[in-house]
């Protein structure tokens, strides 16, 4: 699976499922993020963006700080997936700080999964800048 212009690529790791993600901005890494997410659950998902109308979602999340941030963000992501039958694949944010953040997620209304994401692990998560790309990255690990 690739994803490589997308912001995101997912590895295959012996303990499971991981995901490299990066982007211009830390809000740019939550969104490819997001976008990782929903590729990984329905890897078909960015097709729909053509043919149905979306389905919106506010959604607000606190945190003790950037990396805890970035799991919630992610796992509310996927318990608002589950209450309203949808996948959301990108959002816009009205409000974006270290530690919460406050959007509107926007995806598609959707079938089966592909794969199931139990839970996404903060085990690895660790958002830095790379000095030689200029890009912030992280990795995500998820519990399958």
């Amino acid at each position: 699976m690739c994803g490589m212009e997308h912001g995101f690529e997912i590895l295959e790791d012996v303990s499971g499922p991981k995901m490299r993600v990066w982007g211009n901005s830390i809000k740019d890494l939550f969104l490819n993020a997001l976008s990782g997410v929903a590729v990984f659950v329905k890897p078909e998902i960015l097709e729909n963006e053509k043919k149905e109308k979306p389905i919106r979602q506010k959604i607000e999340v606190k945190a003790v700080d950037l990396n805890s941030l970035l799991v919630e963000f992610l796992s509310e992501s996927l318990t608002q997936s589950d209450i309203h039958g949808a996948l959301f694949h990108t959002a816009s944010f009205k409000d974006f700080g270290d530690n919460f953040l406050k959007g509107t997620l926007s995806g598609f209304k959707t079938g089966e999964f592909a794969n199931d994401i139990k839970a996404i692990s903060d085990s690895e998560v660790d958002i830095k800048k790379n000095l030689e790309t200029g890009m912030y990255e992280t990795i995500l690990v998820f519990d399958v």
